[in-house]
Order: structure tokens, then C-alpha cells, then sequence
């Protein structure tokens, strides 16, 4: 009997549902639908009919979602044993994430060893969206074990079937934004989210059509594209500065919706002066189709779909969402059998760890007895000057805080920078008729990042072109800017770059 998978993607544009079959060598998509999303219909809307459209009931299922509001950073550990990788890592994340580590999931993976140091590529979705998504999942009909990241399933698996060698870029095309992964030396080493200049939110120079995006405004759009393409350099730069890379990329291979047209892909080409390959995942996987999904399918639009459908016809999964109290309830004590099977095998365990406890607790009780020793002698060496030692590990803990406290403790605000200040030059600056809401203002010392709604997309452009004009920040962006459903606010995040900022 052949096995079904679905690979469910789902963006801020589409949503996408292909059925693999596999038996043997085989593997045939038996199944693909696509629903469209905007402002007027939701994930809970479409997501029914169009697992009914596939005819899915029940199996094996594997959800990809987008990078919007994922964290991604890359870390360097000086660890390369996975026990101690996931000891230290909340701790080095602590104070680089807005949301505390508490509140978020967080998944990573190996992106390069360099002697006894590990290269992570740590990526992490607050608790809160990704219980929603579970929620709308679940009201649908569908729990899936496994809630990935899209763009990183289609580079793993474009890697996987050695579509393009091992030494590439991956351009992740969307309406508004570009995803892109660097894979280097056969490992994903690098993935950001960059999404496209603020005029987009207001004035949109494309539209998403049955075969893709297409362009409503030609030279608005190839600016769009061009804006993008030198941010693409620009981090391109940065990583191989931080990495020591050598020149990179080999060849830079193109996946999304704006695969569809050929201006695109020329204006890519042109901005990078060297060819673009528009990926076909299905081609070099080795994937057939049936009649009917042959006719359904269009370029670009099922590659994530399909990616994740063939990722679920493996056991290993690099990035899983699904831990922790997120993870998947079994089936298995539904059976009263098996109920009986897990009480007896339980009651086995039990009695074998009593035995073992039982055995070596004077041997164990001996070398924690060793070890306390070994670490007071420790602390005591390095810091002599301590006359009481009571907790060796905490103790050793503060003294280290304590010696870097200089760095840390340095003011963040001085001068013109004081808190106080910003918000009366923010006050002072956004004009008496402009409704505005902050709900959140970020401080650091490099910038503020102010949250809020307002009435209108205008007022967003003109409360960044009054702040623009204070000699207080470097610059003023717009980073997102959308329409809440039910009260029709605009719901804005303004970054204001501190003057002399390094």
C-alpha cells in the first residue's frame, strides 16, 4: 500500500496543498490545489475547502509557514557537543531577542564547525502564533506532527536532490518580500527576510494573479527589485566579511511566484551580472504527476508544497516547531491494550532503575562528593580573594558578572539620547491632527522602535517624514504597515536610526 503525505504551505499570499503518493522508487503527486489569501479571507476560510479540494481525511501531514515574525540569527558557540549547544544557547539568546526566550520556541542547526566551535543558524516563533496557527490547523481537521519553516525546507530539499551543487544562492521571491539562503560547502549557513522599500505597503506596483505575481506599475517594480537585490548584496557582503568566505555565490538559483515572468529574472541577472536559475524542484527530484495535477500545477507557486510533502516522506527533520508542550499527542493509549502493555512496561523501568539506583548511588554520591571539592579548589584559585565559599557555581557566576560589568553597565543614554528627550522630540514633532496610539517604544542604543496605529497609510508617511527631519536620528524607516480587520486601524512599526549610531 502506498504511503500519502501532504505538504501544506501557507504565506501572506497563498496557501498550497499537494498529496505525494510513494511506494517503491515512486513518488507521485496525486494531488495539488492552491487558495488565495488577502485582507478579506482568511487562513480559517480557505483552509477547508481546500483540503477538501485535495481530498485529504487523515495520514501523515507536514505544515510550512513564512518567515514574517520569525527570529533568525547566526551564533557562534565554542561547543560542538549538542548537550551543551542546548545548555548555553537560551542563555546567549537572553539579551538578543525583544521577546524573552521563555515565551518563544526555539530551533537551530549546524551551519559549519571550525575546530571545537559551532556555527548555529538559530531561528525561534513566539508561543503565542504559533498556538494560534495550531488552533486554526486543528479547527480545520488537520494536526500535523510538524510545523517548519518553508523557505528552509525548499533549500534543504533543493540541496538534498543536488539541484544545484553545494555552493549556491537561494532567492525566496515573494509578493513583499525576498527570503534568501546562502548554502555553502553543502550546509544551509545563512537565511534573512528582506522585505521590500515602505512605498510597497502603500502602493503595491504588483498584483498576485492566477499565474503568479505580475507587474501593475513597470518601473516602480524593477526599482522594487533592484532596492532588493542590493540588500542582497549588500548581506551578501557582510557574511562573507564575517565568515571569510571565499568569492560566492557559484550560482544563484530563483524560487517564489515571480518565476512566472521572464522581467524579473532579466532584471535579477542584470543587478548580479551572472545568470539565474529558475529552480524546478519537482524536475530534479524525481517526482511524476498525475493528469489532473499536471494541469493544476504552475511554476513557482507549488515547489514549497511539494518540498514539504517529500521532506515528510523522511524521518529527520532539521526544524521543528512542535516541542515541548507543542508537540504532537500521540495516539497510542487510545487502545486499552496498549494502555496495559505501557502500565506493565512502566512498572519494568521502575524496578530496573531502583536496581541501578540502588547499586551505584554509594559510587555516584563519591564522585559528586569529588567533583564539589574540585570546584570550591577552582573558585578558590580564581578568586582568592573570596574568604567564604557557600555555592561555588553561583559564586563563580556573580564574580564573572561582576568582571564584566564596565561593558555592561555603561550608560546607555547620555546627552541628547536620554529617553526623556526622544519621546518629547517625537511628541514635539508628529503633528496635533495625526490620531496616533504607541503601544510599544523600544530604546537601545542604536535606535527606537516605535509600535502603534493610526487612522490611515498617510499619517504613517507623514509621521516618518516629520521625524525624518530631526537631527536626532539617522534615519527613520517604515518596517511594516498593514489594515487590522475589525476596526479598519492601521497598524504601523517605525525604526528611528540614533544619530551617530555606529
Amino acid at each position: 500500500m502506498k504511503r500519502q503525505v501532504l505538504g501544506l504551505d501557507i504565506n501572506e499570499e497563498y496557501v498550497t496543498a499537494v498529496v505525494i503518493a510513494s511506494g517503491g522508487n515512486d513518488r507521485v503527486v496525486t494531488a495539488a490545489a492552491l487558495a488565495k489569501l488577502d485582507h478579506r479571507v482568511t487562513l480559517a476560510e480557505v483552509l477547508p475547502p481546500l483540503l477538501e479540494k485535495v481530498g485529504w481525511k487523515d495520514g501523515a501531514s507536514i505544515c510550512g509557514i513564512s518567515l514574517s515574525g520569525v527570529s533568525l540569527r547566526n551564533l557562534t558557540i565554542p561547543f560542538t557537543e549538542k548537550r551543551k549547544i542546548a545548555q548555553i544557547l537560551p542563555m546567549e539568546l537572553e539579551d538578543q531577542l525583544l521577546v524573552p526566550v521563555r515565551d518563544q520556541v526555539i530551533e537551530y542547526i549546524l551551519a559549519g564547525v571550525d575546530g571545537n566551535k559551532s556555527h548555529l543558524l538559530v531561528t525561534g516563533i513566539t508561543k503565542d502564533r504559533l498556538k494560534d496557527d495550531l488552533e486554526v490547523l486543528k479547527d480545520s481537521g488537520l494536526n500535523p506532527p510538524v510545523i517548519t519553516l518553508r523557505t528552509f525546507i525548499l533549500a534543504e530539499q533543493f540541496l538534498r536532490v543536488g539541484g544545484q551543487g553545494e555552493n549556491f544562492l537561494l532567492i525566496d521571491t515573494g509578493m513583499h518580500e525576498m527570503n534568501m539562503v546562502i548554502v555553502r560547502h553543502g550546509r544551509i549557513a545563512f537565511m534573512r527576510r528582506l522585505v521590500y522599500p515602505d512605498r510597497v505597503f502603500t502602493d503595491l506596483p504588483f498584483y498576485f494573479g492566477d499565474n503568479g505575481i505580475e507587474i501593475v506599475h513597470h518601473d516602480e517594480a524593477m526599482e522594487c527589485i533592484a532596492s532588493l537585490c542590493d540588500d542582497i548584496k549588500q548581506t551578501l557582503g557582510l557574511y562573507q566579511l564575517e565568515s571569510r568566505a571565499e568569492t560566492f555565490p557559484e550560482q544563484i538559483v530563483m524560487f517564489g511566484p515571480m518565476v512566472g515572468g521572464a522581467e524579473f529574472r532579466e532584471k535579477i541577472e542584470a543587478e548580479f551580472d551572472q545568470p539565474v536559475l529558475i529552480g524546478d524542484l519537482p524536475e530534479h527530484s524525481g517526482v511524476s504527476w498525475t493528469a489532473e495535477t499536471r494541469k493544476a500545477w504552475r511554476p513557482g507557486l507549488f515547489d514549497h508544497a511539494i518540498a514539504l510533502a517529500l521532506q515528510g516522506l523522511t524521518k529527520k527533520i532539521s526544524i521543528n516547531f512542535r516541542k515541548d508542550e507543542f508537540v504532537q499527542q500521540g495516539l497510542f493509549f487510545a487502545s486499552r491494550t496498549n494502555q496495559i502493555v505501557a502500565v506493565a512496561f512502566l512498572v519494568l523501568v521502575l524496578v530496573g532503575i531502583n536496581a541501578y539506583l540502588g547499586y551505584d548511588y554509594r559510587i555516584l554520591n563519591a564522585r559528586y562528593n569529588e567533583l564539589g571539592g574540585r570546584m570550591t579548589d577552582l573558585f578558590k584559585e580564581t578568586f582568592p580573594e573570596a574568604t567564604r565559599v557557600v555555592d561555588p557555581l553561583v559564586q563563580m557566576k556573580t564574580g564573572l558578572r561582576n568582571v564584566q560589568a564596565p561593558s555592561i553597565a555603561t550608560p546607555v543614554f547620555s546627552g541628547d539620547k536620554r529617553s526623556l528627550n526622544i519621546l518629547a522630540d517625537i511628541s514635539q514633532r508628529v503633528p496635533e491632527a495625526i490620531e496616533i496610539h504607541v503601544s510599544r517604544l523600544v530604546i537601545d542604543k542604536e535606535s527606537v522602535m516605535v509600535k502603534g496605529t493610526t487612522k490611515n497609510f498617510n499619517d504613517v508617511n507623514l509621521i516618518q517624514g516629520v521625524l525624518r527631519k530631526s537631527p536626532a536620528y539617522d534615519g527613520v524607516d517604515i518596517i511594516s504597515a498593514s489594515a487590522e480587520k475589525d476596526t479598519g486601524l492601521i497598524r504601523f512599526e517605525l525604526k528611528l536610526q540614533a544619530a551617530g549610531a555606529s
